[in-house]
Parts: C-alpha cells; sequence; structure tokens
C-alpha cells in the first residue's frame, strides 16, 4: 500500500486532470505538456545491452535511435541513423551512410566510430541478445559517415535485427565516462532526453528539441510504475494518466464504454507460455510434459483471464509471424490423458504421486498475460485434477527473469513479444541452447535437441525463404512432440488512452514510441 500511496500523492501534488496535459511553463510563460504513461512496473537498468526487460524497452526506444528502424506504421524496415545502404551481391558486405549533423544528448557527435564502438560492446555484454549479433564478422570505419560490416554468413534477418533494441546506438562518450552508471543516466540520439528516474516512483523525460526528425509532440513523458491495475484504471479515468497499457481485458471493455476514453487494439506478436525447467525430473520426462500440456484447459483459460481477447496456441510462432505451422494441431483439453501418461512416468522414473511442484508467476502484468495471479490459479486447478499438487509463488519482475534464467523454477509462467518480427526470435531466443545461460540466457525451459538447434541455425544462414519456412516447420514439429513449453495464449494489443491524445498508434511491433503523442488543442 505504500507504492500506492506515494504515487497518488505524487499526482495530486502535480495536478493533470482537466489540463489536457499541460503543467506550468517555462521562463518564457509558454505552458509546458506532459504526457504521463501509467504501466505495470518500473524499468530494470537503462542499458540496451544489459536488459531484456520489455518495461525497459518502453522507455530505451523513446531515447535511443538504431542504425536502421520499423516504418512509423509498419514493419518495413526504413532509414533511421543511416540513411541509406547497400549489401554485396553475396549479402556479406554491408555499407551505411550515417545522417550528417546528428548529435547524441550530450553533444557528442554521432559518426562511424561510435557505431563501431557500438557494436564493439554489443557483441561482448550483449546480455541475452548477443547471439543474435553473431554473425557480424567485424565493423569498420571507412570514413567520418561511412560504417562497413563484414559478416560470416548471409543473413536474412541482419537488418530486422539491427532495428531490435540492443543494437540501440548510445554516447561512447558517456559509455566511457562512466560504464557502471550509464544505465542509470542514459544518453542517445533519441527523440526525449533522460532527465531522471526514482525507481519504483517515475521516470521523466524530456523533448530532445534538436532531434534530427524534429522536436516530438510533447515537452514531457513521465513513466508511472502502477502495479494495480485497478488504480490505473481510475488514474486513467481522471485524467491523471493519458496511457494505459496491460490492462485486465475485461476492465478494457468496460473503459471502452467510457466517454472521453479511446481504446485501440491490433493482433499481437507475442505468445504468453508455461515454462518448464527440462533439466529437473520428473519434468525431464517428456510424458510428464505432455501430461502437464493435455491437463489444460486453453479455451478456458483465455476466456477467464483474456475476457476472449486472446486465441490458444500451440507453438510459440504467433499466426502473425512468417512460418507460423498452420499444419499442427494442438494436444487436446483431455484429463484421462494426461493422468494416464503421468502414471507412466511415475512407474518409468520411479516417484510418487501426487506430485508436488512450484510454479512461478510474475507479479506484474505483461502483453502476453495481464492478469499472471488469475493464470496461474487456472493452471493450479488443472493441474490439480491429474495429481500435481502447484505451490504458485508470485515474484517481483525485477528479480523474476534473473531467477528463471538461472533455472531455478520448476513451472514459470513466461512470454516473449517479437523483436524483429521473424521466427527466428521466438524459436531461437526461446529454445536454442545457444541462450541457456545464468546471466539472463531467455532459453528458460533449457531444452537442449541438437536436431533443433541444427535447423534453427540452418534457418538463420538460408536466404530462400521456402527453404527457411521448412526448416522452421521441421522445428517446430519437433519441438511440439517434445514438449519443452506449453503454449497457452497469443493475445491481442490493446491499449487505453485519452481522447485528447492524438498521434499515439500502437505499432505492430509493439514498440512504445512517444515521439508523434501530442495533446488536442482547444478550440479558443
Amino acid at each position: 500500500m505504500r507504492l500506492v500511496f506515494c504515487l497518488l500523492g505524487l499526482l495530486c501534488l502535480t495536478p493533470l486532470a482537466g489540463c489536457g496535459g499541460n503543467r506550468g511553463g517555462d521562463a518564457s510563460g509558454q505552458k509546458r505538456t506532459t504526457l504521463v504513461y501509467g504501466r505495470g512496473g518500473d524499468a530494470d537498468i537503462l542499458d540496451p545491452v544489459l536488459t531484456s526487460s520489455g518495461e525497459t524497452v518502453k522507455v530505451l526506444v523513446n531515447v535511443f535511435d538504431t542504425l536502421v528502424a520499423y516504418d512509423d506504421e509498419t514493419l518495413e524496415i526504413a532509414p533511421s541513423l543511416a540513411e541509406r545502404w547497400e549489401t554485396s551481391d553475396d549479402g556479406l558486405t554491408w555499407t551505411f551512410h550515417l545522417r550528417p549533423q546528428v548529435t547524441f544528448h550530450d553533444g557528442s557527435p554521432l559518426n562511424a566510430e561510435a557505431i563501431q564502438f557500438n557494436f564493439a560492446r554489443l557483441l561482448k555484454k550483449g546480455f541475452g541478445y548477443r547471439a543474435h549479433y553473431a554473425p557480424i564478422a567485424s565493423v569498420t570505419v571507412q570514413d567520418e559517415l561511412t560504417v562497413v560490416f563484414q559478416l560470416k554468413y548471409a543473413s536474412p534477418v541482419f537488418l530486422n535485427n539491427l532495428a531490435m533494441f540492443p543494437a540501440s546506438i548510445c554516447s561512447p562518450q558517456a559509455v566511457r565516462q562512466d560504464e557502471a552508471a550509464f544505465g542509470f543516466h542514459p544518453v542517445g540520439t533519441g527523440p526525449f532526453k533522460f532527465q531522471s528516474w526514482t525507481p519504483k516512483q517515475k521516470l521523466v523525460l524530456e523533448a530532445n528539441t534538436e532531434y534530427w526528425r524534429g522536436p516530438p509532440g510533447v515537452d514531457r513523458v513521465i513513466f508511472l510504475p502502477i502495479d494495480e491495475s485497478a488504480i490505473r484504471v481510475k488514474q486513467l479515468e481522471r485524467g491523471e494518466i493519458h496511457i494505459a497499457d496491460n490492462l485486465p481485458p475485461s476492465e478494457l471493455d468496460v473503459l471502452a464504454t467510457r466517454p472521453g476514453i479511446v481504446l485501440q487494439s491490433l493482433p499481437g506478436m507475442n505468445v504468453g507460455y508455461l515454462a518448464m525447467q527440462n533439466e529437473k525430473p520428473p519434468l525431464n520426462n517428456k510424458k510428464v510434459r505432455q501430461a502437464i500440456w493435455f491437463a489444460i484447459n486453453k479455451r478456458r483459460l483465455c476466456e477467464v483471464t483474456y475476457s476472449g481477447h486472446a486465441r490458444p496456441a500451440f507453438t510459440l510462432v504467433p499466426p502473425t509471424v512468417f512460418a507460423h505451422h498452420t499444419g499442427l494441431q494442438d494436444r487436446p483439453y483431455d484429463i484421462e490423458r494426461a493422468k494416464k501418461l503421468l502414471a507412466e512416468a511415475a512407474r518409468e522414473d520411479g516417484f510418487a504421486l501426487p506430485l508436488k511442484m512450484q510454479l512461478f508467476a510474475m507479479q506484474q502484468p505483461r502483453p502476453y498475460m495481464q492478469q499472471p495471479r488469475q493464470t496461474a490459479l487456472v493452471i493450479r486447478d488443472s493441474l490439480e485434477k491429474i495429481g500435481i499438487d502447484l505451490t504458485i509463488t508470485t515474484i517481483d519482475l525485477r528479480q523474476y527473469w534473473q531467477r528463471l534464467s538461472r533455472g531455478e523454477h520448476e513451472l514459470a509462467l513466461a512470454g516473449w513479444t517479437s523483436d524483429n518480427n521473424d521466427p527466428d526470435n521466438f524459436l531461437y531466443a526461446l529454445l536454442d541452447p545457444d541462450n541457456i545461460n545464468d546471466q539472463g540466457g531467455n532459453n528458460l525451459s533449457r531444452y537442449n535437441n541438437a536436431k533443433v538447434h541444427r535447423r534453427l541455425i540452418a534457418a538463420q544462414r538460408e536466404i530462400d525463404p521456402a527453404v527457411r519456412k521448412r526448416l522452421y516447420f521441421e522445428a517446430q514439429e519437433i519441438i511440439f512432440d517434445d514438449a519443452p513449453v506449453v503454449p497457452l495464449v497469443h493475445t491481442d494489443q490493446r491499449v487505453a488512452l485519452r481522447a485528447e491524445v492524438q498521434g499515439y498508434k500502437i505499432h505492430p511491433s509493439t514498440l512504445v514510441r512517444l515521439r508523434l503523442a501530442r495533446f488536442q488543442k482547444k478550440s479558443p
């Protein structure tokens, strides 16, 4: 309750309701506009190469730019810090020409040396994403505004990966000055400059008035972490926050009927799933994992916790992404089949029923899991019917992913939203042995299948889309049989905002880019 009190006190001291986002003014008497973004959790560290937190990415994409980026409204790759580029016929040499006269927020120049510095750092320290940039053999400076990437092999996702947040271009001057502090005082070239951060209270960005694409539509953005969805709903209704995300679907349905509130929705490039720690008995037995899959009623889960705004999943690759395997048929909800498989596994491995297991659930909502506690309860009730007694342990997001990457869990709720609109970002990121490590690896199930690995690596190097599709289909078929995870749902992206907020649109990538957001001008 202490956090709630502090947040409400903050908002009372700096009223926003009914003022169209205006707060105070500058020395000239000009009113300044502040956009308040209410979200379910806080950032962890604001260094692009040291995080995989979705709440952090919401901030990073507004502070930093990448060499290339998604178009404002589509998933087409568009120029960003690189205004143009060309590649050799064999796809191994990529030459990028940088925009002239772009500066970092600290006044230092963007140049080819800065690009070289950032990718050397990414390849050395790139947390859970370093493997995505493995094709890069070298990055060399050709001249002040020209940088050349030499690849080890042609990659069909190279450009897409350059648009991902880990490839954000940081100020080398700021990193060198104090690398340990950089994650708490980030410096980029983006539309907003970092101003301040009081963890678990608020994070403030100021407009970069000299941004190369022109100044953003608001003068300031405040990110408020508000765990309780009900509080975010009330604050949105009162105009104390202007955008609220990851709200329960039932609450969003009610908000859609409220005057002054607008809902936006798009099919999501995401998956919510149940991670099973494959290295821990009895989950190292495929029959146990398959039994758990058969025991979960996904349709009921979609109705109870998503109010119908999700669809059951049977593979980690969403229907909106290339190479989603439509030929696979999900395991049906079948309690008797689940009991039989579990009993067979118990005889084989000599464990007794009922099984006692622990289920980790995040405290804060996620785009693919807006009500994690309720989701955990549905799974607990389902598994109880087949002889598995679950204890639910809820954990704050700031520790959650660290504990999962270390393999501390048996079962855990997890999920993923695509960074690059490619199956590689789901299957390789979440299920390849390259991504098993204790420092943030995203293979939370610690699944290790050499046949899958060979196909995923081959697909990373295959240019022919038809061959890539076949490789991903084969990988999904093997994964389906092994059942290292239980895919649960693919959810819609939905966000609620005040009607006076104009210009902001949900992006198909789910990136929260606030440059174009502005407040509707009042009639004179």
